[in-house]
């Protein structure tokens, strides 16, 4: 291939991944609610524009505050070192699902953010369709705007799912540690965090011996 053609090769892919995205953002634009908002209930929240209830929350709850020094610094860095930069979902993790669905035929990928990974704990089923990730996308930028930062991370500590049937910072740390959050280790915090990609995969003694290596 020539220079010229090489040249042309490469403007061709860039104006198709840029209209891919293009397209994909107006989807999201026109199937947003402007009232889009999170109804705070007891036990639960709700998402109004589709009155989606959430899971029942977890009994036992964890505060932010009593996790070890630098735990969510090492959350963010492992689950989503985009966190503080966007508003609920990454436009480059977007970009490259929808390019490989659309150019490799493969399934569009699970949630990257956070937040996305809380709105699909909290409201969906894991079904990787365009429409699932759409109404995906729109609950994580209500949970965004209506709880912040701080109250993603901390409702995803304490709704994600551990492996062993285990949701939870709590339940987690008492079956893997035998003790409350609070008392976790910084190096046993960290093998929690790391086991999340894939939870079911870990033993306790495998949990318990990755802390080690921290």
């Amino acid at each position: 291939m020539n220079e010229g053609n090489h040249f042309l090769h490469r403007w061709f892919f860039f104006g198709i991944r840029s209209i891919l995205v293009l397209v994909f953002l107006l989807l999201i634009y026109y199937q947003t609610f402007p009232e889009k908002r999170i109804l705070f209930r007891e036990n639960k929240l709700v998402y109004l524009p589709e009155n989606l209830e959430s899971v029942p929350l977890e009994n036992d709850w964890v505060r932010l505050e009593e996790l070890p020094p630098g735990s969510l610094e090492y959350l963010v860095e492992v689950e989503d070192y985009r966190f503080y930069r966007h508003r609920g979902y990454s436009l480059a993790d977007i970009q490259s699902s929808i390019i490989q669905a659309a150019f490799f035929f493969r399934r569009l990928r699970g949630a990257s953010t956070l937040d996305q990974q809380l709105a699909r704990t909290l409201f969906l089923s894991r079904d990787k369709t365009l429409t699932r990730k759409l109404k995906e996308i729109r609950i994580a930028q209500a949970l965004d705007e209506e709880l912040g930062k701080k109250g993603v991370l901390e409702y995803y500590l304490n709704l994600v799912y551990w492996g062993k049937g285990l949701n939870g910072i709590y339940k987690s740390s008492k079956y893997h540690f035998n003790k409350h959050p609070g008392k976790l280790l910084p190096r046993e915090f960290k093998a929690l965090v790391q086991i999340l990609k894939k939870p079911d995969a870990y033993s306790k003694e495998e949990v318990r011996a990755l802390s080690l290596e921290y």
